[in-house]
């Protein structure tokens, strides 16, 4: 019977977490749209690398918006956050030339203590392949003065995914 309870109490926990979070998620979006945006629209962006004129050092999480003929750049607090602040960087989607897609895979070798437990001194000569996949998205544009290529990077088993569906919604948005 006590286990009977226990499992009881364990599932209305569980919905009334899954119905805190959509009311917490709802009332970030009516946040999103009462400050001007949709927030079906944002744009996953990656990682901005490099290529701004805007921008001295790399942003880890970005997202772009395109609005009024302008895309901007904002950037989240953390890859979890549904927070993300006023854009920092822009790029006029009549100034752009190009969008671009590109792929690499970058392999790192590396030891694990079960391969090191198992054949011993040996490890070291039968390194382990892992590859991380790895996708740039690169936003070649003029400022009226000079050519710029703004690149975004994509990490991870889906990365040039993620890096295709960013080009084909700026390129749709665009049209």
């Amino acid at each position: 019977m006590t286990t009977f309870i226990v499992i009881v109490v364990l599932i209305i926990g569980f919905i009334a977490l899954g119905m805190y979070g959509k009311m917490e998620a709802d009332k970030k979006r009516k946040l999103l749209e009462d400050a001007g945006f949709n927030p079906d629209e944002f744009i996953d962006s990656g990682k901005l690398l490099t290529g701004h004129p805007a921008v001295d050092t790399s942003k880890q999480f970005t997202y772009m918006y395109i609005k009024d003929g302008v895309i901007n750049i904002h950037e989240k607090i953390n890859a979890q956050s549904e927070i993300i602040v006023p854009h920092f960087a822009s790029i006029p989607c009549d100034k752009i030339k190009d969008v671009v897609i590109e792929d690499a895979t970058t392999i790192e070798k590396r030891i694990t203590a079960t391969r090191l437990l198992a054949v011993g001194i040996f490890a070291f000569a039968l390194k382990k392949k892992q590859k991380n996949e790895l996708a740039y998205l690169t936003i070649k544009w003029n400022d009226g003065k000079f050519d710029h290529e703004t690149i975004f990077e994509f990490s991870g088993k889906s990365a040039a995914e993620l890096g295709n569906a960013a080009r084909n919604k700026i390129i749709r948005k665009m049209q």
